[in-house]
C-alpha cells in the first residue's frame, strides 16, 4: 500500500530478462493538484506505465496494454530504449470520512514474445478534510432547564470558510431544525421544553445535537459532511417534579367523629386530592400512607379517592410519583383518639331473698371515657318493660347498681342490659331472674323443703347443719366459703402463674400457663384469670396432653403502653375417692 502525493511516485516495478533482452517496467501514479476538490470530495489520479531496455530489445508481432485509468493500447514492433507505454487517470471520490484507497494495475501481454508483464498495486490518497469536529467547553455536557443555564459548543473546522448548520435530536423527535448554516466556531446551546416531550422517563434527558458543515456560509452551499455531539438535559423537581393540590380528609365512618380526628376501631376516612404532573410526565403511581402500608388511589370525577379504616395513629402520607421517578409527598396529620368499645365484665341479677318480687341488678363494664363520651344504660326484660340506669364511673371502668322490681318471686324473667355510648356503638348481656316454687313438704322421716332461707337475727349464728346425708337434685348454691369434708380438703384451689409481656394500644397476646393435678386429686375446672395490671383475661382453651391453659390477654387500659405482667390462673380440684 502506497501513499500518493502531488509528485509522480513509481507504484510498481518489474523486471524481466527475456534472451539477450532485460527491461524494467514502472507503474506509476500522482495525485494532480489543480483537480483536488475539498467541496466536492474528490482528486484526479493520473497513471503511467513505463518502460526502460536495460539491454537488447523486444519484438513482437503484436501486444495488448491495458491499465488502470487508460485507454488500452494495440499494437507492434520493436521495443528499444525507453518509452511510456501506457498514460491516463481516474476520478477519485472519497468516502463520507475523507479517506480514499484503490488498487491500481498494468497488464502488458505480447505476442510471440516471453516479455509479459502485470503490475498492480494499493494506493491510498491523502484525506480531504470533512466534517469539523465538536466539544463541550470546560466538558460541561449537562445542562439545568431552568431557563438561564447554557452549554456552549466549541467547533473546529478544518477550513476556513467552513460554516455549520445544527439540528437537535432527543428521544424519538427526529432531527429537528436548531439553526441555518451560519455557525463558525461556537455557538451557546439553550434547552427548550419541546426538546424533553421526547423523553419522559427520565429527570436527565439525553439528546445529541446533529452538526453538518458546509463549504462556506451561503444558502446553496455542498454539505462537507456531518457529525454529532451528545448533552443531557437536567430538570429540576421545583420546576417539573409532581404537584398535589387540594388534599382532604373527611369522616365518613360515624358522623359524631369530627375530620381533624381519628377514632382508633371507629373511624373510616375518605381521601382525596387532586394532583398533576410536569414536563411531559405520566403518572406512575398514586398512593397513600398509613401505618407504613399504602394504599392506591382511584381517579374518580377528576379526582383521586381512598378509603381508611382501622386507623392506628392520626399520621396520613399522600404521594404521588411520575413516570421520571419524581416523587411528591404531603402530609396531613390528624388529632388521635385512642377510642375503644364499650364492653360488660359482668352482669347479674338477685332478688332481696328468695320469696320477694324486687331486687337488683349489677353491672361492671369499661369504656372510653375520654371525649366527653357518655354512656346510656337501659335494663329491659321480655315483656318490653325498660328502664334507664344510672352508673358509676371511674376511669374507664364503670358500676352499675340499678332497683328492679315487680318481678313475681315464683317466675323466671330474663333480664337484658343494653350498653351504647355517645358514638352509637351498643353491646348487651342477659340475665336470668330465677323464680321459686314450693316453699316446703313435710313427713314422717323426710321433711322436703322447696325453698329454705336462714337469716342470721343479731348476734345468733345461722346454717343449715347435716350429720347424715343430704342429696338435692338441683344446683346447690352456696354463696360463702364451702367447705367439704371433715378436713376442709374435699375440694381445694391451686394457683398458677406465667408472665405476659408489655402490650400497646389495643394489641392482644396469648399467655400460656403450665399446671399440675396434685396427687390425689382430679380437675374439676379452671375458673378465673387475671393480672396484676390493666389486662383483660379470658380462659380459652385447657390442652390436656401439654398440661397447659391457653388464655387471651387483652389490654384494655387507656394508655399506650401497658407494661408486663404476672398472669394468675386458678383452678379447682376435688379429692379422688380412695
Amino acid at each position: 500500500m502506497i501513499k500518493l502525493s502531488n509528485d509522480w511516485q513509481v507504484i510498481k516495478e518489474v523486471t524481466q530478462e527475456v534472451g539477450q533482452a532485460n527491461v524494467t517496467y514502472k507503474l506509476w501514479a500522482r495525485v494532480k493538484a489543480q483537480y483536488h476538490s475539498i467541496e466536492l470530495n474528490r482528486d484526479w489520479v493520473d497513471v503511467q506505465t513505463t518502460y526502460t531496455m536495460n539491454s537488447g530489445y523486444i519484438y513482437s508481432g503484436s501486444w495488448t496494454f491495458t491499465g488502470t485509468g487508460c485507454e488500452t493500447v494495440s499494437g507492434g514492433g520493436t521495443l528499444r530504449g525507453s518509452g511510456t507505454l501506457l498514460s491516463g487517470g481516474f476520478w477519485a471520490g472519497h468516502d463520507n470520512n475523507g479517506d480514499y484507497s484503490t488498487t491500481i494495475n498494468s497488464n502488458l501481454s505480447f505476442y510471440y514474445s516471453d516479455a509479459n508483464a502485470i503490475l498492480e498495486e494499493t494506493i491510498v490518497l491523502p484525506n480531504i478534510p470533512r466534517a469539523s469536529s465538536a466539544s463541550w467547553k470546560d466538558n460541561k455536557n449537562h445542562v439545568r432547564l431552568d431557563g438561564t443555564d447554557t452549554l456552549t459548543l466549541l467547533l473546529d473546522k478544518k477550513v476556513q470558510q467552513y460554516r455549520h448548520s445544527l439540528v437537535w435530536v432527543v428521544g424519538d423527535s427526529g432531527p429537528k431544525w436548531l439553526n441555518t448554516n451560519d455557525i463558525d466556531t461556537e455557538y451557546t446551546f439553550k434547552p427548550t421544553e419541546e426538546m424533553i416531550k421526547y423523553a419522559t422517563d427520565t429527570k436527565s434527558v439525553y439528546g445529541y445535537l446533529g452538526i453538518g458543515t458546509y463549504a462556506d456560509g451561503t444558502s446553496n452551499a455542498i454539505m462537507i459532511g456531518t457529525s454529532k455531539i451528545g448533552f443531557f438535559i437536567d430538570l429540576p423537581q421545583e420546576r417539573y417534579g409532581p404537584i398535589i393540590t387540594a388534599a382532604e380528609i373527611k369522616e365518613i365512618g360515624n358522623n359524631k367523629v369530627t375530620d381533624e380526628k381519628v377514632f382508633r376501631y371507629l373511624s373510616r376516612k375518605k381521601l382525596t386530592m387532586q394532583a398533576e404532573t410536569r414536563g411531559f410526565a405520566t403518572i406512575k403511581n398514586i398512593y397513600v400512607v398509613h401505618n407504613k402500608q399504602q394504599t392506591p388511589l382511584k381517579l374518580t370525577d377528576g379526582k383521586y379517592t381512598a378509603e381508611l379504616e382501622g386507623m392506628v395513629d392520626g399520621n396520613v402520607q399522600f404521594v404521588i410519583e411520575d413516570s421520571r421517578g419524581f416523587v411528591k409527598a404531603q402530609e396531613w396529620r390528624g388529632t388521635f383518639v385512642p377510642y375503644f368499645y364499650p364492653t360488660l365484665t359482668e352482669f347479674s341479677a338477685e332478688r332481696d331473698n328468695p320469696t320477694v318480687n324486687d331486687g337488683y341488678a349489677s353491672a361492671k363494664g369499661t369504656y372510653y371515657n375520654g371525649e366527653s363520651n357518655q354512656l346510656t344504660i337501659t335494663l329491659k326484660d321480655e315483656q318490653g318493660h325498660s328502664v334507664n340506669c344510672a352508673y358509676t364511673p371511674n376511669g374507664n371502668n364503670f358500676e352499675v347498681k340499678q332497683r328492679v322490681s315487680g318481678y313475681r318471686y315464683d317466675q323466671n324473667y330474663q333480664l337484658t342490659l343494653v350498653l351504647t355510648d355517645s358514638y352509637g356503638q351498643r353491646t348487651e348481656r342477659s340475665y336470668v331472674l330465677t323464680g321459686n316454687l314450693w316453699a316446703m313438704i313435710l313427713g314422717k322421716l323426710t321433711t322436703s323443703v322447696h325453698m329454705l332461707w336462714v337469716r342470721k337475727n343479731g348476734n345468733n349464728p345461722c346454717g343449715v347443719y347435716n350429720e347424715g346425708d343430704m342429696m338435692t337434685e338441683g344446683t346447690t348454691y352456696a354463696r360463702g366459703k364451702l367447705i367439704l369434708g371433715k378436713d376442709n380438703d374435699f375440694m381445694v384451689t391451686k394457683t398458677f402463674t406465667t408472665n405476659v409481656v408489655g402490650l400497646q394500644g389495643n394489641q392482644a397476646a396469648y399467655a400460656y400457663v403450665p399446671y399440675t393435678i396434685p396427687e390425689g386429686y382430679a380437675l374439676v375446672d379452671f375458673y378465673d384469670a387475671c393480672t396484676t395490671v390493666w389486662h383483660g383475661c379470658t380462659i380459652r382453651a385447657n390442652d390436656e396432653s401439654r398440661k397447659t391453659v391457653i388464655i387471651y390477654v387483652q389490654n384494655l387500659s387507656n394508655t399506650e403502653v401497658t407494661p408486663a405482667a404476672t398472669v394468675y390462673l386458678k383452678g379447682l380440684f376435688i379429692r379422688k375417692e380412695k
